[in-house]
């Protein structure tokens, strides 16, 4: 029988940055279960980790077959063409492997200096102006546009476009629905120019190595060039940005395990592990929401079985909660052993093509914090922080902190 029960979000302040405890009980009462959708539709909600990484790893349930019947493809603009992200092997694997170049071990490592030398320079500008400061506006936006920008190949003097334009792009319904369309014409348009001719891309840019592949190697087209950047672009900082803001307010939020890090900035590693793992993105606030895909035959999962051609629902968020994953799941503990075992950045063959990129910013960003600004602490009570809404992701509309002069 299908579950048909809506979950009510209660107004505790943790909401803001993990999980409602009525969503995460929720979550656990099965690792597998047929739900009733929003639209009245059925589906199956995967939430334990081990069978979330099951349906996030077996050819089995198919992305594409999900995006081809319409299923989570959502209101934003972002959603309104398929990206790389709603593909099966072997399109998917040929579109990821232009990319990857760009993301690998030796090459986010290389660029460590470069995103040291940006949030120095960012930070500068903080600590001179004098507390209190805006961290969202003032760090948490600018260094991951400065950085996928820089990996991309985007002139300097245009990163102040991509703002707007992804905030219009990711939203639900802040902006109306003809104005986030045109924000995506506007940057799909921006994009194939930029890369409209190689030779114009920067040398060691993801801009050149795609229209290198386009033009010289004949493995990409016109369009599938555009698709990879406009994806890596709008994913590539929207996601990261919003992770920095939400998991300082998470740690802050835990003045001991704050003073802990600070006092061993080594932990900063497992600071970002059980940030990654406790704090959610999603602005959605249904418990049956999850990656969208659809069984290409019947498989049993978690002692269910799943007919063929059935939405399934997995949900990442609910799986970095799973007691069995992790003993205690709603404490952040940066002593956790296994924090680094979370799906945040997913698992497989989709496994965030940024992960690496995204926990270099993460990684800096707070040892930085750390070492440059004593006493810091929020401005204001967590209860009265404001978080953005009519989006894909939810985010704080401002960090307001202060620190010791």
């Amino acid at each position: 029988m299908a579950e048909s029960s809506r979950i009510a979000l209660g107004s505790e302040s943790e909401e803001d940055y993990s999980v409602p405890t009525a969503v995460r009980e929720f979550w656990r009462e099965a690792p597998v279960r047929e739900v009733s959708t929003e639209d009245g539709g059925k589906a199956w909600l995967v939430s334990g980790m081990a069978e979330v990484r099951t349906v996030l790893s077996d050819p089995r349930f198919s992305r594409a077959e999900a995006h081809r019947r319409g299923t989570g493809t959502g209101r934003a603009a972002v959603f309104s063409r398929p990206g790389m992200h709603d593909l099966d092997p072997p399109e998917h694997t040929r579109l990821r492997q232009a990319a990857a170049s760009a993301f690998s071990v030796r090459r986010i490592r290389a660029l460590r200096p470069r995103v040291e030398q940006i949030t120095g320079e960012l930070l500068a500008g903080v600590h001179d102006a004098g507390p209190p400061a805006d961290l969202n506006a003032a760090l948490c936006f600018p260094l991951p546009v400065a950085v996928i920008c820089e990996i991309l190949g985007v002139p300097y003097e245009d990163r102040h476009r991509f703002r707007p334009w992804s905030e219009q792009i990711t939203s639900t319904n802040a902006y109306p629905p003809e104005q986030a369309m045109e924000a995506r014409r506007a940057l799909v348009a921006y994009i194939a120019e930029l890369a409209a001719d190689a030779d114009r891309c920067p040398e060691g840019s993801l801009l050149r190595d795609l229209a290198t592949a386009r033009d010289v190697q004949g493995r990409l087209n016109e369009e599938e060039v555009v698709q990879i950047v406009f994806g890596v672009l709008v994913a590539g900082h929207e996601t990261t940005a919003n992770m920095l803001g939400k998991g300082l307010v998470a740690l802050l939020d835990h003045p001991d395990q704050f003073a802990a890090v600070r006092a061993d900035p080594s932990l900063v590693p497992s600071v970002i592990d059980e940030v990654l793992r406790y704090v959610v993105l999603s602005a959605s606030t249904d418990p049956h929401e999850g990656l969208h895909l659809v069984t290409t035959c019947e498989v049993e999962l978690g002692g269910v079985t799943i007919p063929a051609h059935s939405v399934v629902l997995a949900s990442p968020s609910a799986a970095n909660l799973d007691p069995r994953a992790f003993p205690e799941p709603d404490r952040f503990d940066l002593g956790r052993a296994n924090a680094s075992d979370h799906v945040a950045f997913g698992h497989g063959l989709h496994r965030c093509l940024g992960a690496q990129l995204a926990r270099l910013e993460l990684e800096v960003a707070y040892t930085a914090l750390l070492r440059e600004f004593p006493g810091l602490r929020l401005e204001v009570p967590v209860s009265e922080l404001a978080y953005t809404s009519g989006m894909v992701l939810k985010g704080l509309r401002a960090l307001p902190v202060t620190w010791s002069r």
